[in-house]
C-alpha cells in the first residue's frame, strides 16, 4: 500500500540508478502518516533509547516524527560542512560516488542507545558510516529503520551482520 506513494526515476542521479523517491511519499498526507505509523508501532520494542538519529536529508522527516512521538532528542547526521562546531565524521562510498557524513561532537553521549533512520537502504555505505560515527562517540546503535530496503543490494544484511536489528516499511 505504501509503495503506491513512492515514485521512481530512472537514471537519476546518474545513468543506471533507479532512484526511489520518498519526497513523493512525504507529499502525501496518507502515505506519510501510514509510514510513520508503521515505524512507531514496529520500533517501540526498541525503547527505551536515548537518541534518535536522522540521516541527511531524507531520513530527517521520519526521524523527527519518531523522536517527537517518543519524546526523544533528535540528532542530525549531515553532509560534511553543514554543521557548526566540532564534529565527528566519516567518508564512505555510495553506489555512485563518495561522501562524508558528520554529527556534532557534543550531541551523543558515551553509553547512549541510539535508533537511526534513513529513507533507503541500498549498499549500506551511508548507514554504516553513520553507525561507525555513533560507535566512535561511545554510543550503541540498537536499531536501524529505513522506509525502503532494496533487497537485491547488501545494505540491510551488512547492518544485520553487525548484530543490529534492521527494519524497513517496504522492500524492493
Amino acid at each position: 500500500m505504501i509503495k503506491q506513494y513512492i515514485k521512481s526515476y530512472i537514471d537519476f542521479p546518474v545513468t543506471g540508478v533507479n532512484y526511489k523517491d520518498t519526497a513523493s511519499l512525504c507529499a502525501s498526507a496518507d502515505g506519510f502518516e501510514m509510514t510513520n505509523h508503521q515505524f512507531y508501532s514496529s520500533l517501540l520494542k526498541y525503547m527505551p533509547c536515548d537518541k534518535i538519529v536522522g540521516i541527511d536529508a531524507r531520513g530527517f522527516p521520519f526521524a523527527a516524527v519518531f523522536a517527537h512521538r517518543t519524546r526523544h532528542p533528535l540528532v542530525l547526521a549531515r553532509k560534511a560542512g553543514k554543521l557548526p562546531g566540532p564534529t565527528v565524521g566519516k567518508e564512505f562510498e555510495l553506489e555512485y560516488g563518495t561522501a562524508t557524513l558528520e554529527i556534532q561532537a557534543d550531541v551523543i553521549d558515551r553509553g547512549d542507545r541510539v535508533v537511526v533512520f534513513d529513507d533507503l537502504m541500498a549498499t549500506g555505505g551511508t548507514m554504516n558510516a553513520t553507525i561507525d560515527i555513533i560507535e566512535e562517540m561511545g554510543a550503541t546503535v540498537i536499531a536501524v529503520a529505513c522506509v525502503m530496503d532494496l533487497t537485491y543490494l547488501p545494505g540491510a544484511q551488512i547492518v544485520r551482520d553487525r548484530n543490529i536489528p534492521f527494519y524497513s516499511v517496504v522492500e524492493y
